[in-house]
């Protein structure tokens, strides 16, 4: 073939040698265009030729390609010594050693199998599964690390146990878990409706186990069970006497009258809808509940912190024992023509592992349909096998390199969707090599060894570049402060590097093996149609030209090809994207920060309905949910350095602040003090502070102002012996007459003049109620405020009470403030306002008190969901999803300028992946979400998966060895084309099966990438490719080689006039002479 008919061809298809093999190989075909190599056929076949391609390979069956082939005699000169192709060491140990290579890098994923297998029988918690809990917390955060003193200060073993037994309350006198069931329909208030939910509320707690585990009567504990908190108390005399119409003959009158009673009126608002309607003829609504409390203590336990969560293990037991499948039932068929929806917590927590795996099943048909697409492509059941097997592999080794070497001991939820997301890269990478291999069969290579290394040049490359990109993107994750994000990046980093590892390594040594084995091979039963591949021989003229007869390919090359160079179809191409990308502009500025709680069920899913349905279906709340504020003295920050990183559970080491004491008089006065100004405090739009209805005072629990107040009080008793004013602040003269009136309790000689601890002394005889065995509401209220040890010097045992103690040394103490503040209810932005306006307010505060109170901290507990958590953990989801983007943008950019050497082509392709990213953005409110966890995961990722299939068309356009930017394109489309697409399909399928998830998690996760890939996709082919098109670079425009060639000219000190040489003693060129 001559260099002129080459040229003459270049438009209309060009000689495949030339487009394929890229820039690297270009010298080859100006040497073979003027210089004829003979070779026999067998060794054509056995180094690349046309017929050696494993799509054709089928159509001649008497040649053995197993046998090394024996060397042509070459009739001109070697065809080239061009060091790019000279073949590089590992791909000719696998040619030479095929066999040795398989056996040997397949062995190196065993290992990974193996391994696995034997540190799980051995005990070694490889996978330490953990689908319960959501580590979403900042651990170096002060929100955080305050709330966990305060949850964990009586963990400390030098802490005096309150008695909080169910001896001491009363057994489940308290509130355990509540099970509450919804039931809905036109009108539920008939006689009909009431009827059946009275039986099934009779039926649930006829249960032998309920009498064990229900809340008791704390108005009667001799009555036993609370009855169930339904619109039925208001038809069985339970509230009042007038109210007993057990035949529910008078709906609407019964009705009316308890919403005139004020003290029924809250209880019966919580059991309708919104928009109930009761008056002295009418009553309606489409919405009631029940609610079935069970108690705390349970027998043989107290209401501390180290025993409610087996206490809650015992109740969840019985829940899923004794309900769970009546519960079912009802969801499934209703009641009485209503529908019926339900919700317990320690339900939830138990069904949400149960469909934690269900959904992982999900993986199971992502699997097959990659497994069944793949092995469509390769047309090689050996091939897919062993790549879905290196995939698989690699997960395993992946997670021995995170859970061992790392040291990472938590894998949760998001963990689960890497799974996903390696089969679609893992496809991915095969096809970029499956294919590259194939393109090389269209080309002259001297031997098996440098065709292997062309497509390990150049399908290496695109791999490493997508994976590396890829990689970034999870690794931008990892340095979050949230231990979900952080430990999921981590993984996931980790994966894409042990899985572009074995696809480098392990994957060349398959193509080998079965080109020189099984490539020619067949089933017996299918032998009789072997010349009917689904990749027909090709002919004559396309050997010769070189064009693969891939229908994707013709595709490409031709109709599409013709299209997005048009003058006007290009053009077609670009405004579509453009509309689309407005549209997505519009809706990014509809993005707002989610204010709720983590989502885990899809909408439809019985616990997402009922979650709904308990937040805004019924006019007022049976539970408090404002958020309380607490002004803790005596704590510091959270010790947690002792804790592994890993360990979202670790409780730390209390850090207390020994300057902390209340028996100073002014400590005592200035807290009274600070009591009394929060409590009658004006100013209260920053601070949000909720006010008792009748007395409009703040609405808070001060534990010294009660203590003062009962001590005044007290006074009477004891004036016989000379005390008319026992009231606060204490000290050893005002108290001397007290403890002489108390022998009983106290040893006069032991309280000396050298006794200290008059205050903590005091503050147990109000809240022990005397010593009298009577304990008052205020016991419970302030007992878990406050937390005592023993004083060294002064701490002694109550005379009259064996195991009581005074003189105690009093470690913290809590006042607790309400809030008119609901969960939820706040972004992040407007929370962090109110946050910083009571740090301002307590830190003013305390800053004023006397020395040993000015350690005081303000926080909100986990009772409280603690709110100010929640909006710094916003904020740093906001922060995340936005640096990941930065990160992975900037990298991208990086990256592909590097790969391609040339500005414009690797601007396009980043402003391409920047429109993608803003598509993406759009469609989080166009399906009616907002930014929380997983949607600042899913952005910060959109850039690592977006730009796979930008730089493989970015690569090859700038590999294409011709001249104009319409035939470049022609080249990016035929070589790459049918690699991105495939690679598309792949994700696109194994994201498919994700959309049919009941976890939220899981659910978007698969919408996202689905949604991206597709955009991805669309943007590639129908926007970057017209653009290329368009304004795609020629010859050396926007090159960079030029400018480093200049930079390295000046560095060595070479001229423009200097020649190059090879013999110039390593040198490289000759300066020229001016002589």
């Amino acid at each position: 073939m001559s260099t002129e008919k080459s040229r003459d061809t270049e438009d209309n298809g060009t000689s495949k040698q030339m487009t394929q093999v890229g820039v690297e190989n270009k010298s080859f075909y100006e040497d073979v265009q003027t210089e004829t190599v003979v070779k026999p056929a067998k060794e054509e076949l056995q180094n690349g030729g046309p017929q050696a391609d494993g799509n054709t390979g089928m159509c001649e069956t008497n040649v053995d390609v197993d046998a090394d082939p024996e060397p042509g005699p070459a009739v001109d000169a070697p065809v080239s010594f061009d060091p790019k192709k000279r073949p590089l060491l590992y791909c000719k140990f696998i040619v030479k050693h095929y066999k040795l290579a398989f056996a040997l890098t397949l062995s190196g994923h065993l290992i990974f199998l193996v391994a696995s297998g034997i540190m799980i029988l051995a005990g070694y918690s490889l996978f330490p599964t953990d689908f319960q809990g959501v580590p979403l917390n900042m651990n170096n955060d002060d929100t955080f690390l305050r709330e966990v003193a305060w949850s964990y200060r009586d963990e400390d073993e030098s802490i005096l146990k309150v008695n909080t037994s169910a001896e001491m309350v009363g057994a489940r006198t308290k509130n355990g878990d509540i099970l509450q069931i919804f039931y809905q329909g036109a009108n539920v208030l008939t006689k009909e409706n009431l009827q059946a939910i009275k039986d099934l509320e009779e039926q649930m707690t006829s249960k032998p186990e309920w009498l064990k585990f229900c809340k008791q009567d704390v108005k009667n504990l001799q009555a036993g069970c609370s009855k169930p908190s339904s619109l039925i108390r208001f038809f069985d005399g339970s509230f009042h006497p007038s109210l007993n119409d057990p035949t529910f003959s008078n709906i609407s009158g019964i009705l009316y009258t308890a919403l005139n009673i004020p003290l029924l009126n809250r209880t019966l608002q919580a059991l309708v809808g919104t928009e109930a309607v009761i008056t002295p003829t009418e009553a309606s609504t489409t919405i009631t509940r029940t609610l079935f409390f069970t108690g705390l203590p349970l027998e043989g336990y107290n209401l501390t912190t180290d025993s409610v969560s087996d206490q809650m293990t015992l109740i969840q037991t019985f829940l899923v024992d004794n309900f769970r499948s009546r519960l079912y039932e009802l969801l499934d068929d209703g009641l009485n023509g209503m529908t019926v929806n339900f919700i317990a917590r320690q339900l939830l927590m138990h069904d949400i592992f149960d469909q934690v795996i269900y959904d992982l099943l999900l993986a199971v048909g992502s699997f097959l349909f990659i497994f069944i697409f793949m092995l469509v492509q390769t047309n090689s059941l050996f091939l897919t096998s062993f790549s879905i097997f290196s995939i698989l592999t690699s997960f395993l080794g992946a997670n021995i390199v995170y859970r061992v070497i790392l040291d990472y001991r938590y894998f949760g939820i998001f963990h689960v969707l890497s799974i996903f997301i390696i089969l679609g890269i893992g496809a991915d990478n095969i096809f970029v090599f499956n294919d590259t291999w194939r393109a090389t069969a269209h080309e002259k290579h001297a031997s098996m060894e440098e065709r292997l290394s062309s497509c390990y040049r150049r399908a290496s490359k695109s791999m490493m570049i997508t994976s590396l990109t890829t990689f970034v993107a999870f690794v931008s994750n990892a340095f979050s402060p949230l231990l979900l994000i952080s430990s999921f990046g981590v993984f996931s980093s980790v994966l894409v590097v042990v899985n572009f590892f074995s696809a480098i390594v392990f994957f060349p040594t398959c193509v080998i093996l079965h080109h020189k084995k099984w490539e020619r091979w067949s089933w017996p039963c299918l032998r009789a149609f072997r010349n009917c591949s689904m990749y027909p021989c090709a002919k004559k003229d396309e050997s010769k030209t070189g064009h693969r007869p891939n229908m994707v390919v013709r595709f490409f090359r031709g109709p599409y090809h013709a299209a997005v160079t048009h003058r006007v179809g290009r053009w077609l191409f670009i405004g579509v994207c453009l509309a689309i990308i407005a549209a997505s502009l519009y809706f990014v500025t509809e993005l707002k920060m989610s204010e709720k709680k983590t989502q885990l069920y899809k909408n439809g899913h019985n616990y997402y309905e009922s979650e709904q349905i308990n937040n805004y279906a019924f006019k007022s709340s049976l539970d408090d949910k404002n958020i309380k504020v607490i002004i803790a003295f005596g704590l510091k920050n959270q010790d947690m350095s002792g804790c592994h990183k890993t360990d979202y559970k670790c409780k730390g080491k209390t850090v207390w602040d020994n300057s902390f004491d209340l028996n100073p008089k002014p400590a005592q006065l200035a807290l009274l003090k600070l009591c009394e100004r929060i409590r009658s405090t004006s100013n209260n739009d920053l601070l949000y502070l909720k006010r008792d209805p009748v007395t409009n005072l703040v609405d808070m629990d001060c534990f010294i102002t009660q203590m003062n107040e009962f001590m005044r009080n007290e006074s009477p008793v004891t004036t016989p012996y000379g005390t008319t004013n026992l009231s606060l602040p204490t000290s050893e003269i005002k108290y001397a007459p007290f403890f002489s009136a108390h022998r009983s309790l106290y040893n006069a000689s032991f309280i000396d003049e050298n006794f200290y601890r008059y205050f903590e002394t005091i503050k147990s005889y109000w809240i022990n109620n005397r010593y009298n065995g009577t304990l008052t509401h205020e016991y419970g209220t302030y007992s878990i405020l406050l937390g005592e040890s023993k004083d060294a010097r002064d701490t002694s045992t109550i005379l009259s009470k064996p195991g009581a103690y005074y003189g105690t040394r009093l470690r913290y103490a809590g006042i607790e403030i309400r809030t008119t503040l609901t969960a939820g209810t706040k972004d992040f932005q407007a929370g962090l306002d109110i946050y910083n306006a009571w740090e301002k307010f307590v830190s003013d505060e305390v800053s004023q008190m006397p020395p040993s109170l000015q350690g005081g901290i303000q926080l909100t507990p986990a009772a409280s969901s603690n709110e100010w958590h929640e909006f710094k953990r916003q904020e740093a989801l906001a922060k995340s999803a936005l640096q990941g983007i930065i990160i992975g943008l900037c990298l991208a950019f990086f990256v592909l300028t590097l790969a391609t050497t040339n500005v414009i082509i690797s601007t396009l392709a980043t402003i391409t992946i920047v429109l993608v990213t803003v598509t993406i953005a759009g469609c989080i409110p166009l399906f009616g979400w907002k930014i929380s966890v997983i949607e600042s995961i899913n952005l910060s990722l959109v850039v690592g998966l977006a730009v796979d299939y930008v730089v493989h068309l970015s690569e090859s356009y700038h590999n294409s060895p011709q001249k104009t930017r319409q035939a470049k394109v022609r080249d990016m489309l035929e070589s790459m084309g049918v690699s991105v697409v495939s690679g598309a399909i792949s994700t696109l399928g194994a994201a498919a099966f994700m959309i049919g998830a009941q976890i939220q998690f899981f659910l978007q996760f698969g919408i996202f990438m689905f949604c991206t890939i597709g955009f991805s996709l669309i943007y590639s082919l129908c926007l970057f490719t017209p653009a290329l098109a368009l304004m795609g670079p020629e010859e050396h425009c926007g090159s960079l080689v030029p400018l480093v060639r200049w930079v390295w000219y000046k560095i060595i000190g070479r001229g423009k006039e200097d020649t190059q040489c090879k013999d110039c003693h390593g040198k490289g060129f000759v300066k020229h002479s001016k002589d």
